[in-house]
């Protein structure tokens, strides 16, 4: 095999990879296992005053451990990826202007 040929193939299997990992949380999560947060450490990884995650706890994806919010890494990832989509149209607001 010539380089050129090792390096297409390196590149299809990488994409077959990407693929199988976005379609499979389970095999990331065997690769690459998801870190698990307090809220003070939620708060710091999503940009998030730790009042606010209180207050939208309902629809942030967590569970409890002895009465303590535990925040898996991934799920906020998708949840803020998920949310921006949506509420970049819906929370933005057009600046009012004065007419002179």
């Amino acid at each position: 095999m010539t380089d050129y040929e090792i390096s297409k193939v390196s590149r299809e299997t990488a994409k077959c990879l990407k693929q199988m990992l976005l379609e499979d949380d389970s095999l990331a999560d065997a690769l690459f296992p998801p870190r698990f947060m307090s809220i003070q450490e939620a708060s710091v990884f999503t940009g998030i005053p730790v009042s606010t995650l209180y207050q939208k706890v309902a629809e942030i994806p967590h569970t409890k451990r002895c009465g303590r919010l535990i925040f898996s890494d991934r799920a906020l990832t998708r949840w803020l990826t998920k949310k921006d989509s949506v509420s970049v149209s819906m929370e933005i607001q057009p600046a009012l202007r004065k007419v002179m």
